[in-house]
């Protein structure tokens, strides 16, 4: 039987690892290698790993190692590139074994936690995700697994169970140097008007300096997401830029954002798109089983924020001062069910713009066909992140599968259409997973699904447009 671990030893432990290396690095005695608990990764291309062992513990006709091996290598050329995002800050410590450890990061920072750590809470544990998917609690590991989960619960969205949303500083819980604000209390913490700053904001450093932030700051940590639908949208689906709106020309954008988790524990960052898309009025959409179940616990708290949203009434609104451009934002929960539809009956939200998902795993979870499917029917403009770029390429090549499913072959678009790219945005460091060599990356890679059109930049599809195509197109 696994000795009992709860949260508080778990998180407590590593901030004193943290905290420990801290003073490690102020010594000068920096060590080349800290044990955290972690077990060491094993280098998988090797003749007799890749070999001999690549198909044991395959799933059915699985590929081996073998036959990926030459794709492996290939996609090994982006380490340097995953390790260079890294190691440009202070705090971005490459482990021996090629990753990067979040939570000892976090701990640097003492803002690691579960409930109760600002925007930082999060489930962490053995399952960070709210949805384990299906999971049978029986005897011996499995049983101790179950329970660790157990121990390790959070809601994704606790805060928004509270009647006012965490100021800056109660939901960064840095020193007031290290906070990217959105509620400015001074001139020289805000940024300039994003399109007079020079220089497109496509990377971390250049957002760092455009926010006037040192890279001392583990902001990345958090505003990877942000920053990802973002770039998912600007960059990728190419929907709208920084450049299209006017004071005389303000631009509406409806983003609906799919599979939502720990999204909903630092909602107030995504009035970062309102500081990005200046003359903006920005619509985003929250839809997920996070969300739904966020939703359903605040029937329990009828004052807090996440029981008074509707389909009308945002759970969160912001607007960019005019010397930043005056950009907007509401954001929703839809909280009625876990899943997306393209029918106004089930989603009362209207026509996106643009779909968005995180880490979405589009090849793992059958929820997600109905929307590739939806997607390329209704020419709704729809971009993700994946974690790996294999895990883009396995995806990309299982479209025509989901959309012949339901009698859409014809719409399968040329291969080099469904775009892969490493995000410049993504979660500094290689995420500590043994026997994963390749970069493996939380937001690491884009992959457009349907990407935006002429006529869709322009002008937004007529509603009726789509009600029209939903009768003769069963997603059910």
């Amino acid at each position: 039987m696994m000795p009992k671990l709860t949260a508080k030893q778990y998180f407590g432990s590593l901030t004193s690892a943290a905290q420990d290396l801290v003073a490690c690095e102020k010594r000068g005695s920096i060590p080349a290698h800290y044990d955290f608990g972690v077990q060491e990764a094993v280098l998988y291309c090797s003749k007799e790993l890749g070999w001999n062992n690549g198909p044991r513990g395959s799933p059915p006709n699985a590929p081996t190692h073998k036959q990926l091996c030459s794709e492996n290598a290939r996609h090994m050329k982006r380490v340097p590139d995953v390790q260079a995002i890294v190691k440009q800050f202070p705090w971005g410590r490459v482990e021996s074994d090629g990753s990067f450890n979040r939570d000892i990061a976090r701990g640097r920072f003492k803002v690691l936690g579960g409930d109760d750590t600002g925007f930082w809470s999060h489930k962490g544990g053995p399952v960070p995700h709210q949805n384990s998917g299906p999971f049978k609690e029986t005897a011996g590991y499995s049983k101790d697994i179950a329970r660790m989960m157990e121990d390790f619960d959070h809601l994704d969205g606790k805060d928004l169970l509270k009647a006012k949303h965490l100021s800056d500083e109660d939901g960064w819980r840095l020193s007031t140097k290290l906070i990217p604000y959105r509620d400015f209390p001074s001139a020289d913490k805000r940024p300039v008007l994003v399109t007079e700053f020079g220089e497109p904001v496509k990377d971390w450093d250049s957002w760092y300096r455009w926010r006037k932030l040192s890279k001392e700051s583990p902001a990345a940590l958090i505003m990877d997401f942000p920053m990802s639908v973002y770039q998912v949208v600007a960059n990728c689906l190419k929907v709208t830029n920084a450049t299209r709106g006017a004071a005389d020309k303000r631009v509406p954008l409806h983003i609906q954002m799919l599979g939502v988790e720990v999204e909903l524990n630092y909602l107030p960052t995504f009035a970062e798109l309102a500081l990005l898309l200046p003359f903006h009025d920005i619509k985003l959409v929250m839809v997920g089983y996070s969300v739904h179940k966020l939703c359903q616990e605040a029937r329990k708290h009828p004052k807090s924020l996440a029981a008074k949203c509707s389909a009308t009434t945002p759970i969160f609104t912001y607007k960019a001062p005019t010397e930043c451009g005056a950009g907007s934002i509401d954001i929703f929960l839809h909280g009625a069910s876990p899943a997306w539809s393209p029918s106004s009956d089930d989603f009362p939200f209207g026509h996106p713009d643009a779909l968005v998902a995180c880490n979405a795993g589009l090849g793992s979870y059958p929820e997600w066909w109905p929307v590739v499917q939806a997607a390329h029917a209704f020419e709704i403009p729809f971009g993700v992140t994946e974690y790996a770029e294999q895990s883009c390429e396995h995806q990309r090549a299982a479209f025509g599968t989901m959309l012949a499913q339901r009698g859409l072959h014809h719409l399968l678009k040329k291969t080099e259409e469904y775009e892969i790219d490493l995000n410049p945005f993504q979660s500094p460091g290689q995420r500590g997973l043994p026997m994963i060599k390749m970069p493996n990356v939380i937001n690491g890679f884009t992959l457009v699904v349907v990407k935006a059109t002429a006529a869709a930049t322009d002008e937004q599809k007529e509603t009726s447009d789509v009600a029209d195509k939903l009768a003769d197109l069963d997603l059910d």
